[in-house]
């Protein structure tokens, strides 16, 4: 099904004449770009997209399906859409009142000739397109590669702030436009803050460090998360005092990504990680959801957590992560980004799970 015909099939059942759309992400499926300038607003039978000098030649290249219009000091925002809204016959207009400020929402009420209704639009974006879901594998890709490079980049003596500088630029060389989110990386004791942005710690021999990162590629993200074991002299996995904890993580991610299916409520793949963890007796060392959304925003819904009951759909593509935090020690989490289908999920990254350490071929 088309963006346009979704969008007015929802507008059927909402009852709404047409929706005012300003978010930057549910701006860019329309626009073909991510910018926080312009609107777009989708009537029963019309598409309009509504923007300054700076991106209308560049917006007008690329919409099909939608008219432009010129906002500037002659033709301002509030005059062209009472235009629209007189020409479109438009009596209920639908706008994002949890994107907009109460002071621009009060505004428009006052001064826009429609009965304004304050909506959202998340759950139109739950399930992707086939174009949606290959902009994310290409993005999970670019993750992939930057994984197995920064294992054998780091080495003790490197802080983390340059890890994540390398790991950064690496995924640029990719193809990415930018990491999606601040990357995390954490050693040693930081390792147990689960979002320990990268510092300017040593990293030193025998420490788990947790990489956290993401690549956007077209507009669309990807989340990863993978924990190493930093080599040194006579280090070995099964040695160190937290690799029962990371059997006990892995575990628990398996178990989730096994209970992912058309159907599932989320809270019960949430379960499915959380029970292992708390059996194992870790349950308050766990204290962030199972996972979330992922897309145009890194964090979107629905969410894997103990309260969502948002049934999985194929096309949906949420993030597994579980993880276990022990002050004063250390941390573990692994994160992968999974695709719902039609007889289960598919996991898309290859990069393997197994506690590897880091500088080996």
């Amino acid at each position: 099904m088309g963006l346009l015909t979704r969008l007015r099939d929802w507008l059927a059942a909402e009852n709404l004449d047409a929706v005012l759309i300003a978010s930057r992400q549910n701006k860019q499926p329309h626009l073909g770009i991510s910018t926080g300038s312009g609107y777009v607003l989708v009537t029963r039978e019309t598409a309009h997209i509504l923007t300054d000098f700076r991106y209308y030649s560049d917006l007008a290249s690329r919409a099909t399906g939608y008219q432009m219009h010129l906002l500037n000091a002659d033709n301002p925002f509030t005059v062209a859409l009472n235009q629209l809204i007189e020409r479109e016959r438009i009596a209920t207009l639908g706008f994002e009142g949890e994107h907009v400020s109460w002071q621009t929402g009060s505004q428009w009420r006052a001064t826009l000739n429609a009965t304004l209704c304050s909506i959202s639009l998340e759950a139109l974006r739950q399930v992707k397109t086939a174009d949606e879901i290959t902009r994310i594998r290409a993005a999970c890709d670019i993750a992939d590669h930057a994984a197995e490079h920064i294992r054998r980049f780091i080495q003790p003596g490197l802080r983390e702030r340059e890890v994540a500088a390398e790991l950064e630029w690496f995924m640029r060389q990719r193809g990415a436009e930018k990491p999606a989110f601040d990357t995390i990386v954490a050693s040693g004791p930081r390792g147990a803050l689960p979002h320990g942005k990268a510092s300017d710690k040593i990293i030193v021999a025998g420490e788990f460090v947790t990489i956290d990162f993401g690549a956007q590629h077209q507009g669309y993200c990807s989340d990863m998360t993978r924990t190493f074991l930093v080599a040194g002299q006579n280090t070995t996995p099964e040695a160190h005092p937290l690799y029962a904890i990371y059997q006990t993580v892995l575990k628990a991610q398996l178990a989730a990504i096994a209970a992912i299916r058309p159907g599932a409520l989320c809270l019960e793949v949430d379960r499915a990680a959380r029970s292992l963890i708390q059996n194992a007796g870790y349950g308050a060392q766990f204290g962030h959801n199972t996972g979330h959304a992922i897309g145009i925003d890194v964090h979107e819904n629905p969410r894997f957590s103990p309260t969502d009951t948002t049934p999985l759909q194929p096309g949906m593509l949420l993030t597994v992560e579980p993880g276990i935090y022990l002050e004063g020690q250390g941390g573990v989490r692994i994160e992968d980004v999974v695709l719902v289908t039609e007889s289960g999920a598919e996991v898309l990254y290859h990069q393997p799970k197994t506690l590897l350490m880091t500088g080996e071929n």
